[in-house]
């Protein structure tokens, strides 16, 4: 979902009232002054005593959703009171009308910790009849003024997971392993090309080794957290004696400070990571990140149970790899908690970030497509069996093969699409077959009687003709393909079908092909480096092949510069180099 973004900034004005302020929103700016009522204070204890005893879940002390609602329009009323509402209610329908979502930023001064340690999370509109934070279409989120807060960079898949285990003896006991459990499901469902999970125990010599292995995209700890306003915010680590060391915000963010190049997100699975304290706004573990310069923190602002949080983490990062910002994750993580018989819990996670854009993964690139550019669909990157397993096969002995995303064509490149190349490049033939006074006599038949060379002057032109990088598909690439759509030989149902080059060499011996080996010279991408009488491989069985005889791991071979009835090409374009 695309989100604008609606920038509430509250500061403080005259006589113990504050000024809200919107200084960025899809309607303009708006400005009002509001103050909080004592009974306020009290119906804030109240909650937080409640949500502290919800920790056993069912108890009759459990904040019920009439607390909360009341809240909620308390906090709603007093902050998006006067022209303020009504500059959000604008703002909503005119992010409506553009199909995009609202993200709520809240922005509270520095001076006003007691303010900044309100559970705004539960706003409560009653004109739009519900908690803006439990709709993907209007997240909230924190933003702290701080001078050297990173924002968060796009990077490709896979997003490395690191979670940081803590169970010390003498706590209390979490549901430690459970929660990695429910992580490593939600991880294995996504595909390794997506997500990559590791984990380590909370001890501080073992983190810091993992952290300079290698880059770590999000931090995610699951143990005890704490914070009183003497000691402040902290998390609880272990020693290598299993026993538990108190770890204050402080101590913690030094481990991260030299990582801050490739961490996007810290995710504080703990109690009490997000409290910032009624004296100090910046005393709480979460806080003390952003300050450090970290792009994104999320954490829990009071006691949270341990069925809350295994649900919160299985639905958040089940989100955020099917390519949803944070705030819309952090959102279905909340619906997620809300469904446990309505938990309260729900309101818990605080997620504060100053980046306008809150995606980590980059999305699979979109470009306008040229009249005359073959149509290409997106094959996700992954680790696949090629080859047959069968000993008696002709093909090669199966093996595991890790491919990237890319991009290959719908169908064969047709005589339709071939015309545009010869109309611009005249010094190239035209096939022998299918063409009438050098024009195609049948625009969506696949183009045949090119040899090898032809293939690649076609991916050539069509490369500076679009400003994308094409090529021919690897055997690799191609039986991916094959195996992905499961229609390889077919053009969108017409049976019509033709084998196909590729840009792998196919190796010394004419009658059995060299193994394959994505990383040796048989890829070839400059026909000028084709060594002569060359012979390259070709995918996929032809018009006269019977239907039964064509696995996915069909091949065969012919010199580069044969030119033969049945044999076509299709084009291949990697992600990376989409502009």
């Amino acid at each position: 979902m695309h989100y604008e973004t609606f920038d509430l900034r509250i500061q403080p004005s005259q006589h113990d009232s504050y000024d809200a302020v919107v200084i960025r929103s899809p309607v303009g700016e708006a400005r009002a002054s509001f103050t909080l009522p004592f009974a306020n204070e009290q119906r804030i204890a109240s909650l937080w005593q409640a949500l502290d005893a919800s920790r056993s879940l069912g108890s009759a002390e459990q904040a019920d959703s009439d607390d909360l609602c009341s809240l909620g329009t308390q906090l709603y009323q007093a902050a998006f009171g006067g022209a303020v509402g009504d500059c959000l209610r604008r703002s909503l329908d005119k992010a409506q009308h553009h199909k995009a979502g609202l993200r709520i930023r809240l922005r509270i001064d520095d001076r006003l910790p007691m303010l900044a340690d309100l559970p705004w999370e539960y706003l409560y509109a009653p004109e739009l009849g519900g908690f803006l934070a439990l709709s993907v279409r209007t997240p909230l989120i924190r933003y702290l003024e701080v001078p050297h807060a990173a924002a968060i960079k796009l990077l490709p898949p896979p997003l490395t997971v690191l979670a940081v285990l803590s169970n010390p003896a003498g706590m209390p006991s979490l549901a430690v392993e459970e929660e990695w459990t429910r992580l490593q499901q939600a991880a294995a469902g996504l595909g390794t090309h997506q997500v990559r999970l590791e984990r380590v125990p909370a001890i501080w010599s073992a983190l810091q080794t993992r952290l300079r292995q290698g880059a770590v995209h999000v931090l995610h700890f699951i143990g005890h957290g704490y914070f009183d306003e003497k000691a402040q915010g902290g998390l609880i680590f272990e020693d290598e004696a299993g026993q538990p060391t108190w770890m204050p915000a402080e101590r913690f963010k030094v481990l991260l400070q030299d990582s801050k190049e490739s961490l996007r997100l810290i995710f504080l699975n703990a109690c009490e990571g997000a409290r910032g304290g009624r004296s100090d706004s910046f005393a709480g573990v979460a806080q003390q990140l952003v300050k450090q310069g970290l792009p994104a923190v999320l954490a829990m602002q009071f006691p949270v149970t341990d069925r809350a949080a295994i649900a919160l983490s299985q639905a958040f990062y089940r989100a955020l790899a099917e390519g949803c910002p944070i705030e819309a994750a952090v959102s279905e993580a909340r619906k997620a908690i809300y469904g446990l018989d309505g938990s309260p819990e729900w309101g818990t996670p605080v997620f504060f970030s100053r980046s306008d854009d809150n995606r980590m993964l980059l999305d699979k690139p979109r470009f306008e497509r040229k009249p005359f550019e073959p149509e290409t669909v997106w094959i996700d990157g992954r680790t696949f069996l090629m080859d047959s397993a069968d000993p008696a096969a002709a093909e090669q002995t199966q093996q595991s093969v890790h491919l990237p995303d890319f991009c290959i064509g719908k169908q064969p490149v047709t005589m339709g699409e071939y015309a545009a190349f010869l109309r611009d490049r005249p010094e190239h033939r035209a096939p022998l077959r299918g063409w009438i006074n050098r024009e195609p006599s049948a625009n969506d038949q696949s183009v045949v009687d090119v040899d090898w060379h032809d293939a690649m002057a076609y991916c050539a032109w069509l490369s500076a003709s679009t400003g994308r990088r094409y090529t021919l598909p690897s055997e690799a690439e191609w039986e991916c393909m094959c195996r992905t759509l499961e229609a390889a030989n077919m053009l969108q149902g017409v049976p019509e079908a033709v084998q196909q080059w590729t840009r792998s060499r196919w190796g010394t011996q004419p009658t059995k092909p060299d193994p394959y080996n994505s990383i040796d010279e048989r890829e070839i991408t400059d026909p000028a480096k084709l060594p002569p009488l060359s012979r390259m491989v070709h995918r996929g069985g032809s018009s006269s092949t019977q239907p039964d005889a064509l696995p996915c791991t069909l091949r065969g071979n012919s010199l580069s510069t044969s030119k033969v009835p049945r044999l076509g090409f299709r084009v291949v374009m990697h992600p990376e180099r989409v502009p």
